[in-house]
């Protein structure tokens, strides 16, 4: 997956309504939200990307092992037909 265009919009426009959320309902951190509004929205890319990419590992199996199968063998070696 790529950063594009479409995806930075979207989690600006999250970031924008979760920065308005939290500024009017934490009238206390209204200072600490100005000031790390800027940053938050210069990280939007890679906070993006993060993400996705957890999402992908997090549904990905072992495509490698058959069903049934383990990754890890018993320590049990099969014969190589060609090499007999």
């Amino acid at each position: 997956m790529k950063c594009d265009m479409k995806t930075m919009v979207k989690m600006a426009l999250w970031l924008g309504v979760g920065l308005a959320v939290a500024y009017f309902a934490l009238p206390a951190a209204q200072a600490l939200i100005l000031a790390s509004a800027p940053i938050l929205v210069a990280l939007i890319c890679p906070v993006a990307m993060f993400f996705m990419m957890k999402g992908m590992n997090g549904s990905k199996k072992d495509e490698s092992a058959k069903p049934g199968e383990s990754k890890a063998k018993s320590g049990v070696r099969e014969a190589d037909p060609d090499k007999a």
